[in-house]
């Protein structure tokens, strides 16, 4: 039995001959419904810096159903902002074909296939995700994983055609993997777009046909895809493991184990403030295993109050630095994007061994900066002392130290760099009993503007953490 697949054109499309839908301004005002998205304290319609950002957004909304049907619009605003939107259909088959997720914003199909888009904003791009049909006797394991993780016709016809509402379009794979396709509106794609299209009357051209027959393997039309326009994997997957662009070598690039960043990281919505920041931190290591570190770096806009933040990488936050996420320019330097600045670096902890905990204060310590941490830390900070230091703690708190005390903090790094035989000195005080934990936070609290963004069990109230009125160490000489 050959590979048949699931016709993945737009369901309004047994309603109506095939075309190309046209876009209508919405007359009617936006109806908001609250977001069922993965970042639940943000609005429920969160802005982002690139379409990218926004599509891996909604791709991390759709964890949920994995290999279900599933359509969505990237807008973007007059100031240049993408948002989400899902679609809304107008016939009764389909109308709750799509629960979640729900954003403040939808793209409607009237019943005359005309895509109408909220007021103000512009159609940047559709992404899809595709259900998992049951493969074909005669399709080998590996041509149905590249089949059902990649394109369909009417997938890249939608973005081929002259006549075409948006120039990109992406495919959430059941695998977690994310890919784009966007047009270059070169010569050998218009004509592909000829071969992927229907004929009058809805049947399949000859192309497709043996495709769906298995006759025509998935690498062809993945070739075919790559040389038209500009496939990029924008979310690793299973299939598609390497962030960037997909090329004619794509089968030996998979393979490679320490390949060039070639794109941007990928960032979280747009956030307007500290708080807005620590909220999204929270929310996001909340998430992850609290037994491998996760860090990364919050970026800032150059003239505007407008912060980003890469999403967390597994890595020890000592040898994290910018290099392992942001492509690099000719002389090998790591580049930002353009109107941002480095803001802060951010990480969780790593937990801490029964063995290596002190007789007191013993939550206090596995909820705060580790002094190996704020070696590391103190350490960016004497380079661009305008950078903070944000910890994620295990019990959900977000702490910031921020605008360091030059003195002071010299003088705590060099205490924090004594070690004897390859043991932090600090670090064995504490365990030992001879400092007290609270008395190493109040060394931090000193040495710049230490503060609480989100609060938890171990620090209740946010704001400022001041030097406690009476220093507690059980040995004098410590504190020198």
């Amino acid at each position: 039995m050959g590979n048949v697949l699931h016709d993945k054109r737009p369901s309004w499309s047994k309603f109506i001959a095939y075309r190309e839908p046209v876009i209508k301004k919405s007359t009617s005002p936006d109806v908001v419904v609250l977001s069922s998205s993965t970042d639940s304290i943000l609005t429920p319609n969160p802005a982002f810096v690139t379409c990218d950002d926004a599509a891996a957004f909604l791709h991390e909304s759709l964890q949920g159903q994995r290999g279900a049907e599933f359509s969505g619009f990237i807008l973007k605003n007059e100031e240049g902002h993408f948002f989400c939107a899902t679609e809304v259909m107008y016939d009764d088959e389909s109308a709750d074909a799509q629960k979640e997720p729900n954003f403040a914003l939808a793209v409607s199909v009237n019943v005359n296939g005309e895509l109408e888009v909220p007021g103000g904003y512009t159609l940047e791009a559709r992404l899809l995700s595709h259900a998992d049909n049951v493969r074909g006797l005669e399709v080998s394991i590996a041509e149905w994983s590249q089949r059902k993780l990649f394109f369909s016709f009417s997938d890249l016809f939608e973005v081929m055609t002259q006549r075409r509402n948006f120039s990109r379009c992406y495919v959430s794979g059941s695998d977690g993997g994310l890919i784009s396709y966007t047009s270059k509106d070169s010569e050998f794609e218009q004509e592909l777009s000829r071969q992927l299209g229907r004929k009058p009357d809805g049947g399949l051209q000859s192309f497709e046909s043996l495709y769906e027959g298995g006759a025509v393997p998935g690498s062809i039309l993945i070739l075919l895809a790559v040389a038209a326009g500009e496939v990029v994997t924008v979310v690793p997957g299973n299939l598609w493991r390497i962030r960037g662009k997909l090329k004619a070598s794509w089968r030996k690039d998979i393979l490679q184990q320490n390949p060039p960043i070639g794109l941007m990281p990928v960032c979280g919505p747009i956030l307007k403030d500290a708080r807005e920041v620590a909220r999204y931190l929270h929310t996001k290591m909340q998430k992850l295993s609290s037994t491998q570190q996760q860090v990364g770096i919050v970026l800032k806009h150059k003239t505007q109050e407008v912060f980003v933040v890469n999403l967390p990488v597994a890595s020890d936050y000592a040898t994290f630095n910018r290099e392992a996420l942001f492509p690099k320019d000719h002389q090998g330097n790591p580049m930002l994007p353009e109107t941002f600045r480095v803001h802060g670096f951010y990480h969780s902890m790593n937990p801490v061994p029964v063995n290596r905990l002190p007789s007191t204060d013993v939550e206090l310590y596995k909820n705060f900066f580790s002094p190996a941490d704020m070696r590391v830390g103190l350490g960016r900070v004497a380079v661009a002392p305008h950078h903070r230091l944000f910890l994620c703690t295990p019990d959900g708190a977000v702490l910031r130290f921020a605008k360091p005390e030059s003195e002071k903090a010299m003088v705590l790094r060099v205490k924090l760099e004594l070690y004897t035989d390859g043991q932090q000195d600090i670090e064995q005080k504490i365990m030992k009993g001879d400092i007290s934990p609270r008395a190493f936070v109040d060394w931090v609290a000193a040495a710049g503007v230490l503060g609480g963004l989100y609060t938890s069990k171990v620090w209740p109230r946010a704001g400022r953490v001041s030097v406690s009125d009476t220093v507690v160490a059980v040995d004098p000489e410590a504190m020198q």
